[in-house]
């Protein structure tokens, strides 16, 4: 695999752990300064999905399979543009509701640097 795409696959590692401990250990930061508010049940399903997608990452670097890392990746920045966009609109609602700058601004670099990567990946 090459390194610039393990790099990109161990910040997305690092990046579904993060989630999943501001989504179950930390709940309280979404609910009092967010656009969205407060709800345990479905911050914790958001923690399990962030868990399934530690795993798959996890599996990646493990396997050491540029094909299959490929996938997982290209899934990966899929996935930070919806969230940093969602993010971004659930600021755009509320202005004041702070907690939304984080991610949006770090799903947005996992988005650039993931394309990034991908597309450096294709052209070699």
């Amino acid at each position: 695999m090459p390194r610039r795409l393990r790099i990109y696959l161990i910040a997305c590692l690092a990046s579904f752990c993060a989630a999943f401990l501001v989504q179950t250990v930390f709940q309280f930061l979404g609910a009092n300064r967010s656009h969205w508010g407060g709800n345990p049940g479905w911050q914790r399903e958001i923690a399990f999905w962030n868990v399934f997608a530690l795993l798959v990452v996890a599996q990646a670097l493990h396997l050491n399979q540029a094909t299959f890392s490929k996938a997982v990746a290209q899934g990966c920045v899929v996935l930070f543009f919806l969230l940093g966009t969602n993010h971004l609109f659930a600021f755009l609602a509320t202005p004041a509701a702070s907690f939304h700058w984080p991610p949006l601004a770090l799903n947005y670099v996992g988005f650039v640097f993931g394309a990034h990567t991908l597309f450096s990946l294709r052209a070699q």
